[in-house]
């Protein structure tokens, strides 16, 4: 199948590009949300240059989507259905299992008339993160939370064993589906970002 992938920069949805490509499907663009006010990607807040070399790397198209809280689910709707000049006819998403995000992927792929495909779901966030290190991927810490008490020191980090021993220490989310941390994909299977 032929899919555009909900493209944050972060592991979840590389792992979820990298598990697509390996079952044999053909990615064919990347989404990215751009919030207008500030021109960087909503919640992960990584400037276009950067999610532009990503896709460069990658060798994919990148649609990004500016919009605001106000229009943000039209602005996404309307993306994906830009994705289908591109081939696509499925609407990938790397969430993990909760049940609200899972669902609103669902509903905005089947707005635009493609096929929501979520392959991470329900398959264990300590085996996701884990499976992604395995993988070979190198991913930055670019933001962590202040309700969660991981400290500034990790910033600017890699993700790796230590920082996971940190999290599980802290019984803290090791995929941070809570918002705990955010990562930057750096280096890879399919990309190098300079």
């Amino acid at each position: 199948m032929q899919f555009c992938l909900n493209y944050s920069s972060g592991k979840d949805s590389m792992l979820a590009l990298d598990t697509l490509v390996n079952e044999g499907h053909q990615p064919v663009c990347l989404i990215t949300s751009v919030n207008d006010e500030i021109d960087r990607s909503w919640f992960h807040g990584v400037p276009l240059n950067v999610l532009q070399a990503a896709a460069d790397c990658l060798n994919l198209p990148l649609l990004t989507v500016p919009t605001n809280a106000t229009t943000y689910e039209d602005a996404m709707v309307a993306a994906l259905k830009q994705s289908q000049d591109y081939g696509a006819t499925v609407a990938a998403f790397g969430d993990i299992d909760i049940e609200q995000n899972g669902d609103w992927d669902k509903q905005i792929a089947q707005r635009a008339g493609l096929t929501p495909v979520l392959p991470l779901w329900q398959q264990g966030r300590v085996s996701l993160v884990h499976r992604f290190l395995d993988r070979g991927y190198t991913a930055m810490i670019k933001t962590v939370s202040k309700a969660s008490g991981i400290p500034d020191d990790f910033l600017g980090q890699p993700l790796n064993q230590n920082f996971l021993d940190y999290l599980a220490a802290h019984d803290l989310d090791l995929c941070g589906e809570n918002g705990e941390y955010h990562t930057l994909v750096l280096m890879g299977r399919y990309l190098t970002i300079h």
